[in-house]
């Protein structure tokens, strides 16, 4: 297991003046970002329980009988979202729990996935949570990006300022063209022997983040869900593949990450539950995911994948645990709680 100070071993006793004479574009963000980074709070494992909202309704997205294509469907969508929001805390005060230090002039991100055009987050799920960002927190549509690692794959997968009303950024805007606010220095040091640089968007462009990510089983990780989805955050995901059931813990544990991100959204109205990242979607859950604690929203959602691999009856097994220990891992760091308390709804017309 990896270590706080392994973690922040290679920022600490690096000057501010020797780095930015390295990376001269970091200019005035490097000291900020270093202090998130050393940021020495630290985390033990948490007793008791986590709230994880669950809201089904059959009419959210429909299946053509002819071409099984699946279509997610609006107005459903808002409904269940505004139902799982009102779910996942006590009293109904989510966006309290989430950001009790918001202001008029806060700035969101909604970090998505669309690394895989045939399953990505759905453009249905992030317009919902922009109506319940501004009508529930009061946020400032100009204040909202919504972001991933490239802009032409937000772009194919219909995520547009047009189609939301709020910015759109990519980290980078293709693999041929770098513009973008790209990723900033990697002030936070080194994790299990690489050095990863963040996205601008996380600690630059916005102070909270919502993670929203989407239903699908993963080649390496099991699943994927709130911890996995940060990959889309690092420059270089692969660095930490081969060695993921500690890394992924290791750096959603960073602060300029883990005191960012905020809330947990995930969208599981369409799912790959049987093949990788890059599959096609399988099945329809038609549910969406909501909680404060990316642990206890994990743990569901591996728990839901495994739920519906049995009712395909194709003789699948659960995912393999040994391919999960990063949950574990991230308990260990005290990242969230394994076990949860599931406030399922089912909306019908």
């Amino acid at each position: 297991m990896v270590s706080r100070r392994q973690v922040l071993a290679g920022a600490a006793g690096v000057s501010a003046a020797a780095l930015s004479g390295c990376f001269p574009d970091v200019g005035g963000h490097w000291p900020k970002v270093t202090n998130d980074c050393l940021d020495e709070a630290g985390r033990a494992p948490q007793d008791g329980s986590s709230r994880v909202a669950q809201v089904f309704w059959e009419a959210a997205v429909l299946v053509d009988p002819a071409t099984q294509r699946a279509e997610v469907q609006e107005g459903p969508v808002q409904a269940m979202l505004d139902t799982a929001l009102g779910e996942a805390a006590e009293g109904g005060l989510v966006w309290k729990a989430a950001m009790p230090d918001f202001t008029p002039g806060s700035r969101i991100g909604i970090k998505v996935n669309t690394l895989n055009e045939q399953c990505p987050t759905s453009v249905a799920v992030v317009k919902a949570l922009i109506a319940a960002l501004k009508s529930g927190l009061g946020a400032d549509p100009d204040r909202i990006i919504v972001w991933d690692r490239r802009l032409d794959e937000l772009t194919r997968c219909g995520f547009t300022q047009s189609a939301l009303g709020v910015k759109v950024m990519g980290t980078v805007n293709s693999t041929s063209d770098a513009g973008g606010p790209g990723y900033g220095e990697p002030v936070c040091g080194t994790v299990l022997g690489k050095s990863p640089r963040l996205s601008r968007i996380l600690t630059d462009l916005t102070d909270f983040t919502v993670n929203c990510p989407v239903l699908k089983t993963h080649e390496v990780s099991g699943v994927t869900g709130a911890l996995k989805n940060i990959y889309g955050i690092i420059d270089i995901p692969g660095d930490y593949h081969h060695n993921l059931l500690e890394a992924l813990p290791a750096l959603y544990r960073l602060p300029p990450i883990r005191n960012r991100i905020r809330l947990t959204v995930i969208d599981a109205l369409i799912a790959v539950t049987t093949g990788g990242t890059s599959s096609p979607p399988d099945t329809t859950p038609r549910r969406v995911l909501v909680s404060l604690d990316p642990l206890a929203a994990d743990s569901h959602a591996l728990a839901l994948v495994n739920q519906l691999r049995a009712e395909k009856n194709l003789g699948l097994p659960p995912v393999d645990p040994a391919v999960t220990a990063w949950l574990q891992n991230g308990f260990d760091l005290g990242l969230g709680t394994l076990t949860y308390q599931l406030r399922a709804v089912e909306l019908t017309a």
